[in-house]
């Protein structure tokens, strides 16, 4: 049966939508920011203090959090004004980490760079340490960067960059780790050289605080590089995992990120691990990822899983995104993700907020919800 509005009932959904409009122009600017928190206007997204409290603000010179969405590659419609449309919708002001072409000229997004390919996802073939102060890795380095920023860094819409995604500072994998991996390089080799220079000056130290070495090199040079291409954007350095982000690889990458970016592992939103990251390093922190889920008669396990059902879910992801975007120092989190995507071997559904045939799950105005409830609550200081 189709269900049909009355003139009436139609003339009055136009007049409601026509006023919701013209309250979002009066109240947001054209990059989402909100006009009652003032900033300095620089064309471009940069982070600010205002009162006590950190935002993000937006080229036109207004406080913004972010609160976007990750994960478009396995979009299936080739609709992208309807993609924007609806985040947008959804209550999310912000695209995703991975900034996809067609979102560049549509909707304020993040930009990820792998440094160097040791994401904790990545599978063996791809998966690699490198020695970081070699010449012909630091020449591929600079021509991945160019790449990526050069045509991007006049872009209004990027808010700015993220390096490598989880990547794996202590943990091993496949029986081989950083320390392993230089302590096997040549002699001869421009890594081999320092590692074994620095083993000669430390003989009694922790072979973990190696890492230090590797991050100050590799941190400053794509500091160096980013600069040369893109000197406009902010950068948040290495998307790190919440349980792998030893305290001396980040202490070396402050001089030159301007937020701390981190892909929490907690089920609940931790507010001690949070408070204690941003009291030891001070600097604001993102949400670079936030996968959360929930079950479902097909796929009973999903990646993230936080509920059994799609109700307890809309409640965990209000209490969640709140908690975050509440916090002074907090201003940006990403959900993941848009639409469903099954694991390769195909045994676990790592959860959209649309499935693979586009139809959304019912959660949506739940999570609608939350988002408008988080937002309003980071603006109003609460």
């Amino acid at each position: 049966m189709k269900f049909r509005l009355s003139s009436f009932a139609r003339l009055h959904l136009m007049v409601l939508l026509i006023f919701s409009t013209l309250s979002n122009a009066a109240e947001y600017d054209s990059f989402g920011g909100i006009k009652t928190l003032e900033g300095k206007e620089t064309g471009f997204f940069h982070i600010d203090k205002m009162g006590d409290r950190y935002f993000l603000v937006t080229p036109q010179g207004h406080g913004y959090r972010a609160l976007g969405i990750n994960h478009f590659h396995k979009m299936t419609s080739k609709d992208y004004d309807g993609a924007v449309q609806n985040i947008k919708t959804w209550g999310f002001n912000a695209g995703c980490y991975q900034g996809p072409r067609w979102m560049w000229e549509r909707y304020p997004y993040t930009k990820g760079i792998n440094l160097v390919p040791i994401c904790q996802w990545m599978p063996n073939k791809a998966y690699g340490y490198r020695d970081v102060f070699d010449s012909s890795f630091l020449e591929e380095l600079d021509r991945n960067i160019r790449r990526i920023v050069e045509p991007q860094k006049d872009n209004e819409y990027l808010i700015g960059y993220f390096w490598t995604d989880i990547p794996n500072w202590e943990r091993s994998r496949n029986g081989e780790d950083w320390i392993s991996f230089y302590k096997s390089l040549p002699k001869a080799s421009a890594g081999g050289k320092v590692w074994r220079d620095w083993k000669k000056r430390n003989p009694k130290s922790d072979e973990n605080q190696f890492l230090a070495v590797i991050a100050k090199q590799l941190y400053s040079k794509a500091y160096a590089t980013i600069r040369k291409y893109d000197p406009n954007h902010i950068i948040m350095g290495d998307r790190y995992h919440e349980i792998d982000m030893p305290e001396h690889v980040v202490k070396e990458a402050l001089p030159y990120i301007d937020a701390i970016a981190i892909q929490p592992t907690s089920r609940e939103f931790n507010y001690d691990f949070f408070d204690k990251v941003y009291k030891k390093y001070g600097k604001p922190i993102y949400i670079a990822d936030h996968v959360s889920s929930f079950a479902t008669q097909e796929y009973p396990v999903t990646m993230g899983q936080a509920t059994q059902d799609p109700v307890s879910y809309m409640e965990y992801y209000e209490r969640y995104v709140t908690a975050a975007l509440s916090l002074p120092y907090l201003i940006g989190y990403n959900k993941c993700q848009y639409q469903d995507e099954i694991t390769p071997g195909g045994e676990m559904l790592k959860q959209g907020v649309l499935k693979m045939n586009e139809s959304p799950y019912p959660i949506l105005d739940g999570v609608t919800a939350a988002n408008r409830k988080a937002l309003d609550l980071a603006y109003r200081g609460e």
